[in-house]
């Protein structure tokens, strides 16, 4: 790994950290506060006392620290999640470099784990799926397989099938799979049991790597979500976020994958 490329890595991995925590609070603010934001604009500020952070302390990681994880002005606390978020991006970034160095591979996917993260962070604290960003992955999902590359969907060699035929097939088992576990639950209880952002989120996942790693996926991501909801103390008798699950259960898919723990579904 060269000096002169993880001098231009490191503060771009932080700082599309630092902008993933703007977009997931702008993103909730818009939708449940309906504050009078939008993503770019006012600039950043103290939710607290609103008073505009200057340059130097939106440095990500060096804000944080110099400010010592305080507001300087009013002294409310900082979450940790913000840095936390930040380191998060640059790990991630580091791990798809070393192992795809610079190309549209590692664009891609450095993009799709960027929308996953501001999806997981809305859903979990507000049970809510930004529609754009959800349908998005979609559209990544079936240009990726126009294009036949990055992800290799399997078909068992039971269909001779197109890598796009089979990311369609992909979106409308994930999307309908969950939509007729609504169907069947709301039948007997007369009420939604899933939302429709789940069913466009596993639809979106579908494309990405066809219809016959769903199960799984599905599988991983429903016993995920029972944890989440039982680590983030969540109030397990009521709405649980499933599409945090699902994420979760999509990324271990893909790094057991990736680990060759199984030999079956999408190769990276």
């Amino acid at each position: 790994m060269e000096l002169a490329s993880l001098i231009l890595l490191i503060p771009f991995f932080l700082s599309i950290g630092s902008f993933s925590s703007v977009v997931i609070y702008r993103l909730i603010s818009i939708e449940f506060l309906k504050s009078n934001i939008n993503l770019f604009l006012p600039r950043s500020h103290c939710p607290k006392c609103k008073k505009t952070i200057s340059f130097l302390h939106l440095i990500p990681l060096v804000g944080y620290l110099l400010q010592k994880g305080s507001c300087i002005n009013c002294k409310e606390k900082i979450s940790y999640k913000y840095p936390l978020l930040e380191l998060v991006h640059l790990f991630v970034g580091l791990f798809l470099y070393i192992n795809f160095g610079i190309n549209l591979t590692f664009a891609l996917i450095y993009l799709l784990f960027s929308i996953f993260y501001i999806l997981f962070e809305c859903d979990i604290q507000k049970l809510f799926l930004p529609f754009y960003l959800n349908i998005l992955i979609s559209v990544i999902g079936f240009s990726i397989a126009f294009n036949g590359s990055i992800f290799h969907i399997e078909s068992f060699g039971i269909f001779d099938l197109s890598q796009f035929v089979l990311s369609i097939y992909g979106f409308i088992g994930g999307y309908f799979i969950l939509w007729f576990i609504n169907f069947c639950y709301k039948f007997f209880k007369k009420r939604d049991g899933i939302g429709g952002g789940d069913f466009l989120l596993l639809g979106g996942i579908g494309s990405l790597i066809g219809p016959f790693a769903l199960a799984p996926i599905l599988f991983i991501g429903s016993i995920s979500t029972l944890l989440l909801a039982l680590v983030c103390k969540l109030n397990t008798s009521a709405e649980l976020p499933l599409g945090s699950g699902l994420i979760v259960g999509f990324g271990i898919y893909l790094l057991a994958n990736f680990f060759e723990l199984f030999v079956f579904g999408p190769v990276l």
